[in-house]
């Protein structure tokens, strides 16, 4: 019986994290599809870039909603096991990332990592916070705020399992959300490399794109 409730928290955690807020939100106020404009993910930086900035903010916060409520939906299925909120909180990434809605297509879950990262380890999350935010600041690249961010979270998370703040688990949980949003901004890094990634603020007219048609997402 355990085990049912235990993988009926990842499942469901992976069809929350699967809702495609940028795009719901994006289609509802501006009546654009997130998906064939800038980049095509339905993160709240293509978003903010496509559709604008009340529609970015809800899919910030909704996103981030996302990732808190998996931990929270675990937490209840499966109180008291961390590993069972670790591997939902994953799940919630993941379908972020690869939404069954968007034919597994989707963004590279940073906010939704905030979210659940919130929920289990909030001072670590405040310091992937912090350094991502700074590190946009400075670049004004909203990608390398996103490896910023998985960085330190990573950091954070293995300071934290060494002096007993929270389980060892919730290491998994920073590497495998840090892999997948590396993964996700490959292309990203080849064109920071190259000086042609888009920067925070500026927009694009519906239909354009940044990349050609054989280039994964940016």
């Amino acid at each position: 019986m355990d085990g049912l409730r235990y993988v009926a928290a990842v499942v469901l955690a992976y069809g929350l994290g699967s809702i495609p807020w940028g795009y719901v939100w994006a289609r509802l106020l501006k009546n654009v599809d997130v998906t064939k404009v800038g980049s095509g993910r339905t993160g709240a930086s293509n978003v903010l870039r496509a559709a604008g900035v009340v529609p970015a903010a809800l899919t910030f916060l909704s996103d981030l909603g996302k990732g808190y409520g998996a931990v929270a939906l675990a937490r209840w299925l499966a109180p008291g096991v961390p590993a069972v909120a670790v591997l939902a909180a994953l799940a919630a990434v993941a379908g972020h990332n690869w939404s069954v809605f968007l034919r597994f297509d989707g963004g590279v879950g940073s906010m939704t990592t905030v979210g659940a990262c919130l929920a289990l380890m909030p001072v670590a999350a405040a310091v992937g916070l912090v350094a991502g935010g700074l590190a946009i600041l400075i670049w004004r690249y909203t990608s390398l705020g996103s490896l910023t961010l998985a960085a330190a979270l990573t950091l954070a998370s293995i300071v934290g399992a060494v002096q007993g703040v929270w389980p060892p688990v919730y290491v998994l949980f920073a590497l495998g959300t840090s892999t997948m949003g590396v993964w996700e901004l490959r292309p990203n890094i080849q064109r920071i490399r190259n000086g042609t990634e888009r920067k925070l603020g500026q927009f694009i007219r519906t239909g354009q794109r940044d990349v050609l048609p054989n280039d994964r997402k940016s």
